[in-house]
């Protein structure tokens, strides 16, 4: 295997150009940290490559590794590169997927504008857990981003990703669509969510009066507590949790 001692190797300078979301997207790759989720992407996807220290190879002797891809890195070196607190050990490059058709019906979540890694991360993962496959993204933080990818590596073989614009979509589908809005929406009990797809807003700004309009439905969750309103990622979940009840 190929070792590397040097933050200025052109490997290590390209594993961090591809935290970026334009360098992501010309060289149609991203990367992933981390044992789970190397694992959970390795069963799917074949690596483009594979970087990890002697200590983590010393740590993991069951785990075989392809000699053409994997190069060792010094630990420093892995420090220059990890967005970790603790480097695990490991890190990969994969392939972004091709992305499929747009979907022609439901059931699915189309999210826009979210800009939280956090929040987006928690949808897909709910989403593929309430076998909702279909999961549009028009806006917001790049779903391949290392946070986002941190906590969704899993979910890709269960989802269909799909990312577009809010005019090209609407434009081009006509959908059944459900806004998820604060308040002055139907209660869930009274919409039918069958084939649908839910909408949900921004965190800081929620849905534009022109994508609430674009919407057949607006679905309001109830809140008899004391709080004013539910976060992007906790509010959606419900949603897909709802909508899994009906599909």
């Amino acid at each position: 295997m190929k070792i590397i001692t040097s933050v200025h190797n052109e490997h290590i300078k390209h594993v961090m150009n591809l935290a970026k979301k334009s360098y992501r997207q010309e060289h149609r790759q991203f990367i992933i940290e981390g044992t789970r989720g190397y694992h959970e992407l390795v069963q799917l996807y074949n690596p483009i490559a594979v970087y990890i220290t002697d200590e983590y190879k010393a740590l993991h002797p069951n785990t075989i590794f392809d000699e053409k891809i994997t190069i060792i890195l010094a630990q420093h070196v892995m420090n220059k590169i990890s967005n970790a607190t603790t480097p695990s050990g490991i890190y990969a490059i994969f392939t972004i997927p091709a992305q499929r058709p747009l979907p022609t019906t439901g059931p699915g979540i189309i999210l826009i504008d979210i800009s939280d890694p956090g929040n987006m991360g928690t949808l897909i993962r709910t989403a593929a857990a309430m076998k909702i496959q279909n999961v549009i993204i028009i806006g917001g933080i790049d779903p391949y981003s290392p946070k986002v990818m941190q906590s969704t590596a899993g979910c890709l073989a269960a989802i269909n990703l799909h990312q577009t614009t809010f005019k090209d979509f609407i434009s081009q589908h006509k959908l059944q669509l459900c806004a998820l809005v604060v308040k002055n929406g139907k209660m869930p009990d009274q919409i039918n969510l069958r084939n649908t797809f839910l909408v949900v807003g921004s965190e800081a700004h929620g849905l534009s009066d022109e994508q609430i309009a674009a919407c057949q439905e607006k679905m309001t969750i109830p809140m008899p507590g004391q709080a004013e309103s539910l976060n992007a990622g906790v509010a959606g979940s419900i949603g897909l949790y709802l909508m899994s009840q009906q599909n």
